[in-house]
């Protein structure tokens, strides 16, 4: 797992704004957005840079947002998903989204790098159910 010191998300100018930066706490396990893309934002309809990801952001939806960040915090690897839009009241958009994990100076998962593309209206997904969700091995 690459530490976060390694990588300069500016070094990637045209994806800023489709990616959000989670810094990580251990104990207890909490995650607080660093960043968040401009288009992103404005999907969602506000900025939450800088808030907890918890109850009083997502209500209900909590579970469904931080499950991802948990997988990369347990695995430390990699996590690609396809389904709904959780963060913002637009579960009809699909969208394909990545989680990478980076190490923190402890060694442990410090940042969640995580970036999106919205997929509604393409032609592959028009038959899908809306509650599909998968996550996406590019390793087959």
């Amino acid at each position: 797992m690459p530490a976060w010191r390694e990588f300069d998300p500016v070094s990637v100018p045209r994806l800023l704004n489709r990616v959000v930066v989670v810094s990580v706490d251990h104990e207890p396990l909490r995650f607080r957005y660093k960043l968040i893309g401009t288009w992103i934002t404005r999907l969602a309809g506000r900025d939450a840079t800088g808030r907890e990801l918890d109850a009083t952001l997502y209500g209900d939806r909590l579970e469904a947002i931080v499950w991802t960040y948990r997988h990369c915090v347990r695995s430390g690897a990699p996590l690609a998903t396809l389904g709904s839009i959780h963060f913002a009241e637009k579960e009809w958009l699909t969208a394909e989204h990545i989680y990478l994990p980076f190490a923190g100076a402890d060694g442990r998962v410090g940042t969640v790098l995580g970036g999106m593309d919205v997929l509604d209206g393409d032609a592959r997904l028009r038959d899908r159910p809306r509650e599909y969700e998968a996550i996406l091995d590019w390793r087959k």
